[in-house]
This record gives C-alpha cells, sequence and structure tokens, in this order.
C-alpha cells in the first residue's frame, strides 16, 4: 500500500467517521497494533529458547558416558583410582603427601 492510497483511506475514513470517533479509532488501532507486536515479540523469544534449549539437551545426549555404565559406577571408579608413587607405595587420589586430605592442604594454604 503507497502513501497516497492511505491518504485516501484516512480521507474516506475522516469523512464517515468524523473528527471525535477518529481519534477513538486511532487508538483502539495503535493498542491492537502494539498488542500483535508485543504477542509477536514474545512469540519469537520462545522459539529461540526453544532452539537454545534444543542444542544443550544435543549436546547433553553427546556428552553421556556409556550406557552400560551409571553415573554411580563412574564416580566410584574415580574414588576407587590408585596413584602409584615413585617409591612403589599406593595411595588413593584424595591422599595429600603428608597424609592430609586435599581440601585440608588447600585451605591451609
Amino acid at each position: 500500500m503507497d502513501f497516497p492510497e492511505l491518504l485516501v483511506i484516512l480521507a474516506v475514513a475522516f469523512v464517515f467517521l468524523g473528527p471525535e470517533k477518529m481519534v477513538e479509532v486511532a487508538t483502539k488501532l495503535g493498542e491492537f497494533l502494539r498488542k500483535v507486536r508485543e504477542t509477536w515479540d514474545e512469540l519469537r523469544y520462545q522459539l529461540y529458547m526453544e532452539s537454545i534449549n534444543k542444542k544443550i539437551m544435543e549436546e547433553s545426549k553427546d556428552a553421556t558416558p556409556p550406557e552400560d555404565e551409571s553415573v554411580y559406577d563412574l564416580i566410584e571408579k574415580e574414588k576407587s583410582e590408585e596413584v602409584k608413587e615413585d617409591n612403589g607405595t599406593t595411595r588413593t587420589s584424595q591422599d595429600a603427601s603428608d597424609g592430609a586430605s586435599e581440601g585440608a592442604k588447600k585451605q591451609a594454604d
């Protein structure tokens, strides 16, 4: 719709509605267009969030452990993993060289 066509439509509406009704119609039309714009923006935002959530879900599926091992089994395996030192003694990965736990040693530092 070109500008001259819009002017003709407004002039005809002005003649039929009059100046007082024209203001009311313009106000209601403005409110309607604002609501349509807000709804459209909200819809776009929801679609954007869904696409982000879908990407996150796909990435988390790729990062899951093998199906035959549960998360609990993997944690237990990490806890029980032993580290061999140069002198041949075995210790758990949570032991510090002086016998204190790593957490206690970090707090002392």
